[in-house]
């Protein structure tokens, strides 16, 4: 009898250990389909990103500057930058301003 009982308890934890992990294959499998979905969309979104900045570098080169400066009759100008009214370092200014002497000598 007692027998009986220690097959009947193999055979059902047997059973539920078997249905506990496909319960958990078909969990993991929906969460595998869920994943490559959102892979998919991932893919998607970064091909749409390329083309979006392929356009934006082709719309704004500068290449295409000068082609719509052209079509208007822009004239491309030469810039000299030329700063005059540059100042000394504040450092510099005060010791201008002290006049050292050296040697019986000053400014």
């Amino acid at each position: 009898m007692r027998k009986k009982y220690i097959f009947r308890l193999i055979y059902s934890l047997l059973s539920i250990s078997v249905i506990f992990s496909l319960f958990i294959n078909i969990k993991m499998n929906e969460i595998s389909n869920e994943l490559s979905s959102i892979n998919a969309e991932i893919v998607e979104l970064e091909r749409s990103r390329a083309n979006i900045n392929v356009e934006y570098i082709k719309k704004y080169s500068f290449e295409n500057i000068e082609n719509l400066s052209k079509l208007n009759s822009y004239v491309r100008l030469r810039i000299n930058n030329l700063n005059l009214d540059l100042e000394t370092p504040y450092k510099l200014n005060d010791i201008e301003e002290m006049s050292p002497t050296v040697m019986g000598f000053s400014r």
